[in-house]
């Protein structure tokens, strides 16, 4: 009875602490609401060039989907070339490591260095909602951006 309390009390802080990331439209992965803000394509099917709160994040270079940049501050780019299980995201004199929990399973990431926490599916292979859970107090707003940005790349790709 004690283990029942105790996962349900887990749940519920879990709950309360975690921040939703979702598609606007039911199969739509070019819009996306996050704190009451939206991440959006700026051309429509074009997954290389979105803007959030008036950033700007694409492509470094043109249909290269293992590096970005927001604005000219941040940068995010994959560990190895077309292995998009581990992301490293610079910018402002912070460094913030993203990977998969499980090799080749795109719902489950574990966020580290200058910000720890975890990003997953709400509902297993289900990626148009997503349960953010990460501390962003000492990073400025375009390296937030960037750490929600990869289960957004992560939906899209996974849908084309």
């Amino acid at each position: 009875m004690k283990s029942i309390v105790f996962l349900c009390s887990f749940f519920i802080y879990s709950l309360t602490h975690a921040q939703q990331l979702s598609t606007t439209f039911s199969q739509d992965y070019s819009r996306w609401k996050f704190d009451g803000k939206s991440f959006e394509t700026v051309f429509i099917k074009s997954y290389d060039h979105w803007r959030y709160e008036g950033m700007t994040i694409r492509t470094s270079f043109n249909k290269d989907w293992d590096s970005w940049k927001i604005d000219s501050d941040v940068q995010m780019r994959t560990t190895f070339s077309n292995d998009f299980d581990k992301w490293e995201i610079k910018g402002h004199n912070h460094v913030v490591q993203i990977e998969t929990v499980f090799n080749g399973d795109f719902s489950r990431w574990k966020v580290t260095g200058d910000a720890e926490g975890e990003m997953q599916t709400i509902f297993s292979n289900d990626f148009e909602r997503w349960e953010i859970d990460v501390d962003f107090q000492s990073l400025s707003r375009d390296m937030q951006a960037a750490i929600i940005f990869i289960p957004i790349f992560t939906s899209f790709r996974a849908n084309l």
